[in-house]
């Protein structure tokens, strides 16, 4: 399985170099068209102005995000950290199948961290949309506001889930 973590710099209108070195790569949509956005599937973020980030490491099997994100797939997700309209879907078992909690490798959290911070302080809105995703999950789920603060901590409670589009302020 292949993962991809991408983070959409809302309104942002000129490619940003990091102004840090990174041990991960991040590819624009502009410079890298295959890291383009998912127009079929999501809609709603892909409408959305700003410049589209992939951020992933080169290796057998492309590029990806594989060595920096996984996910315990055995992990029973509680129906109390769920979106509370996705519990009343039609589809809520398929949905509930591919949210998964996204964990970051520790060797690159820091690094991940320090680019979404930058990219919300690019960003003329201060906001930013991410989305880690692995191949399933055809329903875009769009999670609210949160504070970035407020996102870390969640992510570092196993409470941030893939195939889940979340919009993150400072």
């Amino acid at each position: 399985m292949s993962y991809d973590l991408n983070v959409l710099c809302v309104n942002q209108r000129n490619v940003l170099n990091m102004p840090f070195a990174t041990s991960i790569e991040i590819r624009n949509e502009l410079d890298f068209p295959d890291s383009s956005r998912y127009h079929s599937i999501w809609p709603f973020m892909s409408s959305i102005n700003g410049v589209w980030y992939t951020l992933g490491k080169a290796g057998e099997s492309g590029f990806n995000a594989l060595s920096i994100i996984s996910s315990d797939f055995d992990k029973e997700i509680g129906i109390a950290s769920m979106p509370y309209w996705l519990l009343c879907d039609d589809d809520y078992d398929d949905i509930k199948s591919n949210i998964t909690p996204i964990a970051i490798n520790d060797i690159y959290k820091k690094d991940v961290e320090s680019v979404m911070h930058v990219l919300i302080q690019q960003s003329p809105s201060n906001m930013i949309m991410f989305l880690a995703r692995y191949q399933g999950g055809e329903k875009e789920i769009i999670q609210g506001v949160v504070h970035y603060s407020k996102f870390k901590q969640l992510l570092n409670q196993s409470k941030v889930f893939f195939n889940t589009c979340y919009i993150i302020t400072s």
